[in-house]
């Protein structure tokens, strides 16, 4: 196995977690991020690697150059960053403790809301992608996996839902654009209720969930050379069958990504073909 660097925000708890310590047992050097140095410092000491393959930095991605200021240390400690995993997120616990009880409309929306969720869920992600993207081209080799959400959620939670359709759509675009650069983009989700922060926080019971390391699976696959074709796509990690051959278990536990297996296609001129073309394994 080939070992890579990845970056992994959201890493302190939950499948953030969970998915950092996967990478940690393939052998991969990890960067965890989150804005609290504890939790960091627990799923570092957890997974038993040394510092010459695991580190941490604390940041705040609400802040304007949080995501650059990120992306540059990161890719500073063991060079260029292989893998980015982007997990880190503000869920609508954030909105209402209560949410299920009492939820949340959209017309209760203002303004600091609406910056806070999507500078976290859509902005910086996308403004870390953009600038880890071009040293993973220069390589010919490069990993950009993104945390949203399962369709349903998007479509009826305010804020959460929005913030991460926003995301998502921006990764189908990268995978368009990273087309025959070696350089994959996907999403990964839960699939559903799954154990973390956010879940507990709104009073879902944590017997009603999938338990997080439903997540390990699927980014262990993505993280290796056996992905290397496999770009543009959204893998519902409750649909993961364990112990499958990990290429026969993408195939099972994925969708296009970003809608484009729902509903028709726009009708575009002619000279706007290349754009929307469907050879980039990306649908229109």
């Amino acid at each position: 196995m080939t070992q890579r660097v990845a970056l992994v925000t959201g890493a302190g708890r939950g499948l953030g977690r969970v998915m950092a310590l996967a990478l940690l047992a393939e052998g991969h050097k990890v960067i965890l991020s989150s804005t609290n140095q504890q939790t960091l410092d627990d799923v570092a000491s957890e997974s038993g690697a040394g510092t010459d393959r695991v580190a941490t930095i604390i940041c705040d991605l609400t802040t304007d150059d949080g995501a650059e200021r990120l992306a540059a240390d990161a890719s500073s400690i063991f060079g260029p960053i292989d893998i980015f995993l982007s997990n880190a997120g503000i869920g609508i616990d954030a909105l209402r403790r209560n949410y299920m009880e009492n939820p949340f409309n959209f017309w209760e929306i203002d303004r600091e809301k609406l910056n806070l969720f999507f500078s976290v869920n859509a902005t910086s992600p996308i403004m870390i992608a953009a600038r880890l993207a071009p040293s993973m081209i220069e390589k010919g080799w490069g990993r950009i996996v993104s945390n949203t959400t399962s369709l349903d959620t998007m479509l009826r939670m305010p804020l959460y839902g929005g913030s991460k359709a926003a995301m998502e759509a921006e990764v189908s675009v990268m995978a368009h654009n990273l087309a025959g650069t070696g350089v994959t983009a996907n999403v990964l989700i839960p699939g559903g209720a799954t154990v973390s922060r956010m879940t507990e926080r709104i009073g879902i019971k944590v017997e009603d969930m999938f338990p997080d390391t439903i997540m390990e699976g699927p980014i262990r696959f993505l993280a290796s050379d056996l992905s290397d074709d496999f770009t543009g796509r959204r893998i519902l990690a409750n649909r993961w069958p364990a112990g499958m051959d990990l290429v026969e278990a993408s195939v099972v536990a994925s969708d296009p990504i970003a809608w484009t297996g729902f509903g028709a296609a726009g009708v575009h001129p002619s000279s706007t073909r290349g754009i929307f073309r469907r050879d980039s394994g990306v649908g229109e």
